[in-house]
């Protein structure tokens, strides 16, 4: 077998972030009677990936980006001093109402286990709010480690968030292959960590970072291919 350990990605890999992250603002604006137009919507979808690339490039650490997300946002847009921090809690708390998995996730993780892969994760997250996520969308128990950034103290693509990771599993990079949506927190984390990746290019986005995955997919039965054919060919 090529590969005998897959690390997956959550968010917008296994769960879709774009309905849990729809949900979960519309729920604390709602909650506080801001008005949240479409425009405002997009502003902030924007600005919140902006924030997540200073975090993955080291720029800030994960409590800076919890505190400056809706503080900051809100001053702008809306002229309101509040607790950022408060706010971050409360729009976590609606996360774990949305946990909508992307198409053919289940059998994918099904087919892969059957086939004696070692399932895993390393996320960009919180352990508790990753785990309990996973749980609620009913494919946490298909993985044999889980491991968020939260308990790595470092981000994807920092090496040390993969130097953690592999200290946690006995199965070793050159036998790994990351599946992932992001380029630049798992497909260059992978590259500069010197191991396998596959872009999970579901979005149709393009490789604005001239990244080299070593294979590229956009639907999960892609991913199955794949296996089937012990990762020998692109689909």
């Amino acid at each position: 077998m090529r590969y005998q350990q897959i690390i997956f990605d959550v968010d917008d890999t296994i769960i879709d972030f774009a309905a849990t992250e729809d949900f979960a603002l519309h729920s604390l604006f709602n909650a506080h009677h801001w008005p949240l137009s479409p425009e405002l919507q997009r502003q902030y979808h924007s600005y919140n990936q902006g924030l997540w690339r200073r975090l993955e490039q080291g720029e800030i650490t994960y409590e800076e980006l919890s505190e400056m997300i809706f503080h900051d946002f809100i001053k702008k847009n809306l002229g309101l001093e509040i607790d950022g921090m408060k706010a971050m809690v409360e729009y976590h708390s609606y996360f774990g109402e949305v946990h909508q998995l992307l198409p053919g996730v289940e059998d994918t993780l099904k087919f892969a286990k059957k086939q004696g892969y070692k399932l895993t994760i390393l996320s960009n997250g919180e352990k508790f709010m990753q785990n309990h996520r996973l749980e609620l969308a009913g494919v946490k128990k298909y993985f044999d480690l889980i491991v968020t950034s939260e308990e790595a103290h470092y981000s994807k693509p920092n090496p040390h968030a993969f130097d953690y990771f592999f200290s946690r599993t006995e199965i070793g990079p050159t036998e790994t292959v990351f599946f992932g949506d992001g380029l630049q927190s798992d497909i260059l984390g992978a590259e500069k960590y010197g191991f396998d990746s596959i872009w999970y290019n579901h979005r149709h986005r393009k490789n604005t970072l001239h990244l080299h995955p070593k294979f590229v997919v956009e639907t999960y039965p892609e991913l199955v291919k794949l296996m089937q054919n012990d990762f020998q060919k692109k689909y």
